[in-house]
């Protein structure tokens, strides 16, 4: 029997799609990927010490990313929602770093 051969290559094809300031938003977009079998994941970025001094109650900002050939399908669904646009804003941007 012969042994599997596997590439060492890694596939790297995330993008940050969206950034979230609402958590009734996010809520709603997220159970918009799941629905529709998009998957994503979650970055958090805290709220800086100036913004909690000036009295921000936000939890922080959330950039959603997604699989890059996934995209055209997230923004036809957004579009579909007809989201405040106050409270998302687009991104589209490769993401940066790997994890594994």
């Amino acid at each position: 029997m012969s042994e599997l051969n596997f590439a060492d290559v890694k596939v790297h094809n995330e993008i940050e799609y969206c950034t979230v300031w609402d958590q009734d938003v996010k809520m709603k977009i997220e159970r918009a990927f799941l629905n529709n079998r998009i998957s994503y994941y979650e970055k958090w970025e805290e709220p800086s010490f100036l913004q909690r001094l000036l009295g921000d109650k936000g939890q922080g900002r959330c950039t959603l990313c997604i699989n890059g050939m996934q995209a055209e399908k997230a923004t036809q669904l957004l579009n579909e929602m007809q989201l405040d646009k106050q409270h998302v804003e687009m991104v589209m941007k490769r993401v940066d770093k790997t994890f594994f």
